[in-house]
């Protein structure tokens, strides 16, 4: 599968970027906003791992949302795994914001951490996720927060059909 990184290149990255790749992952890298846009566009990921706002550092201020929304609209399975530094949106707005959003990560993000949410999503594939009936922002099965809080009923994730085979 692909991974797009957007993140400042740094030892964790790098050992994550190896993993990933040793796994059998294609895996790109970037820490800037034009170049990962211009990736989304020719070879669109299976999972964008991004850090929020990933030219902070240098006093850019624009986020990473927009490659985000241009891979949903180029792969609607696309998995994205933010990073952030910031306590903007910190009350789960861009839960609301990408429907590919399945987990935000407090930054530096522990490497262990990070490979163990980067390779469920990356060995389980997309899952037909829908509101639970107490907290219908989360999902019923996966407990993850998810675009499918607006449908009606209580339902739980629904592993595509080759998963639920093995």
């Amino acid at each position: 599968m692909k991974v797009l990184i957007l993140e400042e290149r740094s030892l964790e990255m790098a050992l994550a970027t190896q993993r990933l790749q040793f796994l059998g992952h294609e895996v790109s890298h970037t820490d800037k906003l034009p170049p990962a846009m211009a990736e989304m566009r020719v070879n669109t990921p299976d999972l964008l791992l991004a850090n929020l706002f990933p030219n902070a550092g240098h006093g850019d201020v624009e986020s990473a949302i927009s490659v985000a929304l241009a891979g949903q609209f180029r792969n609607p399975d696309l998995v994205t795994v933010l990073l952030s530094d910031s306590t903007l949106f910190s009350q789960g707005e861009l839960f609301s914001m990408l429907s590919s959003l399945r987990c935000v990560l407090r930054r530096p993000a522990d490497v262990e951490d990070l490979m163990e949410i980067v390779t469920y999503f990356l060995d389980h594939g997309p899952v037909d996720c829908a509101p639970s009936p107490d907290t219908p922002d989360i999902c019923a099965k996966c407990l993850l927060s998810d675009h499918c809080s607006r449908s009606s009923g209580p339902k739980t994730c629904v592993a595509p059909p080759s998963a639920a085979a093995g």
